[in-house]
């Protein structure tokens, strides 16, 4: 693609499948606030319907790339983070721990109880990813069990089963 004297490559797929992720939550977004307007059915679809146009306004423009021929010829640099390599090994392993803990975490929310849950599977993740240090894995893991709750019991009238909280 050309603009004025500049050569442009244009990521197609990529402009593509943002560019239909944007629709489908303007879709849901409509169709949400057709429903009704009230702050209940609103409450979590229009923040994140705001916050998803907003990256799509900071990812668009990545879609385009100016053309210059001598980086072209270049490969990539090792560490590029425009060109993400799938994990392996360890990393693979980690994710499948992730995955199972996120598993046990849904399946024990009615029996060990919201507040319980979300306080070991906080913990179960940093110690997955590697935090080893006492305080961040005994403060994090209670700041975000608090907020959790208390922010879930302030926005939905759902009965949330809680051991302590």
């Amino acid at each position: 693609m050309r603009i004025m004297r500049h050569e442009y490559r244009v990521d197609w797929l990529h402009l593509a499948f943002v560019s239909i992720m944007a629709a489908l939550v303007l879709w849901y977004l409509i169709d949400a606030r057709s429903v009704s307007l009230s702050i209940n059915n609103l409450l979590l679809v229009q923040p994140l319907a705001i916050a998803v146009f907003v990256l799509y306004l900071f990812i668009v423009p990545q879609c385009f790339r100016r053309a210059d021929a001598a980086a072209e010829r270049e490969a990539p640099a090792i560490d590029d983070p425009l060109q993400p390599k799938l994990p392996e090994g360890r990393a693979l392993i980690r994710v499948a721990m992730l995955g199972a803990a996120l598993g046990v975490f849904v399946f024990t929310l009615t029996t060990l109880g919201f507040d319980i849950g979300i306080l070991l599977f906080a913990l179960a993740t940093m110690l997955i990813c590697g935090e080893r240090r006492p305080l961040p894995l005994v403060l994090y893991p209670l700041a975000v069990t608090v907020v959790s709750v208390y922010g879930f019991r302030a926005l939905m009238p759902y009965p949330m089963v809680t051991a302590l909280l």
